[in-house]
């Protein structure tokens, strides 16, 4: 399936193809974002754009969004971006767009499918001095990828995406971009891509096509609301059945399976952060080395290096911990998943309506209303 969605994407653009001249070019973008809370975002975005050959500046233009998570598959944002063109006669001239994106999301085979509907609109078209007619004021977009991960931290993603522009004028003019791009995660905050980027303006009074090579550096920074608390926040440890802190002694021990490890209590409301508990089910001691611990399967989350967890004991992370992970858990409803090396995956059901308790898990994953106990063995559970 997944072959044959490449190539049909590329099928689409071979027959699409109906340029007078090419060009070839070069794109360079530099992107900021932040969570400031569980659904919501921010992201900033510079980027130039060179043609005829990457000799000619094209243009640079800055993007301001917002955003915001309706759910696991869809999100919506708006985007407002700040544009400088170059002109035949070497001067710039700027002009406004305001944009509105939904976006989704949904697994598919071993990869993600990935969807976007975009409108933009112009607040100040770039103007007419050169003699010719502006158009494009309004342009709708609709984007369709496929994001696979090749090796670890290593994704390949290609799409596919159509344009309708001046659809004001009833009479629109069509053009589509066909992209391959090779995305790196170098950590938690820091991910560059490289892309192949073919542009085709078929559906135009002056019909063209570019052939461009795109890069772009993306800085995650850590959630807003974790910055503030991260002072108080205590690091990752890891605890013996009894409760008490653990360290390992010093020798090697065999890595942790599925079948082992079991998500045993999880506050989305905890003090000083929220917490996830992770435990051993098994008599024998094993390495945590591989797994990862997330709330979304489209995010990496936490990756455990060498974390010894002994017979019947835990590891405990609070949210921005040292060691820890970053993501927020949700109260109204959220799921944990742990996945190994291998890309086995359990998950587990939070749902906790109230802060002054947590939902604990036995080892089959059935939960249970419990007083927060974060390290011990045996919660209390919840009996009023």
């Amino acid at each position: 399936m997944r072959k044959a969605f490449i190539f049909i994407i590329f099928l689409v653009g071979l027959v699409t193809a109906r340029a007078q001249y090419t060009d070839a070019g070069a794109w360079v973008g530099l992107s900021v974002d932040q969570k400031v809370a569980k659904d919501w975002s921010w992201s900033l975005k510079w980027e130039n754009r060179w043609a005829l050959g990457g000799t000619w500046h094209d243009r640079g233009f800055v993007n301001a969004g917002v955003g915001y998570r309706l759910n696991k598959t869809w999100r919506i944002g708006a985007q407002y971006r700040w544009i400088e063109k170059q002109r035949v006669g070497g001067f710039y001239e700027s002009g406004r767009r305001f944009a509105f994106r939904l976006d989704g999301k949904a697994k598919s085979g071993p990869g993600e499918l990935k969807w976007r509907l975009m409108a933009t609109k112009a607040w100040n078209p770039l103007g007419n001095n050169e003699g010719v007619a502006v158009t494009e004021d309004f342009v709708q977009r609709f984007r369709l990828g496929y994001a696979m991960e090749l090796i670890d931290r290593w994704a390949l993603v290609p799409s596919y995406e159509f344009f309708a522009k001046d659809m004001e004028s009833g009479a629109a003019q069509w053009s589509t971009r066909f992209q391959v791009q090779l995305r790196h995660e170098t950590g938690q905050h820091l991910s560059f891509g490289a892309a192949y980027v073919w542009s085709d303006e078929w559906q135009t009074t002056d019909p063209w096509s570019e052939h461009v090579v795109r890069f772009n550096v993306n800085w995650r920074l850590s959630d807003l609301k974790a910055i503030k608390r991260k002072k108080s926040v205590p690091p990752a440890r890891v605890y013996s059945m009894q409760g008490k802190r653990w360290s390992p002694p010093g020798k090697s021990f065999g890595q942790c399976t599925v079948e082992q490890i079991y998500v045993s209590e999880v506050h989305p409301r905890g003090r000083p952060a929220d917490f996830i508990e992770l435990r051993n089910g098994s008599s024998n001691a094993c390495d945590l080395s591989g797994f990862s611990v997330t709330d979304d399967l489209d995010q990496e989350g936490l990756v455990f290096g060498s974390t010894i967890l002994p017979p019947g004991g835990c590891w405990l992370g609070y949210q921005e911990g040292k060691g820890s992970f970053s993501f927020g858990i949700s109260a109204e409803a959220e799921t944990i998943y742990l996945k190994n090396s291998s890309g086995e995956v359990r998950s587990w059901e939070v749902k906790v309506n109230d802060d002054k308790h947590s939902v604990s898990f036995d080892f089959a994953g059935n939960p249970r209303f419990s007083t927060p106990s974060p390290g011990q063995t045996d919660p209390t559970d919840l009996t009023d």
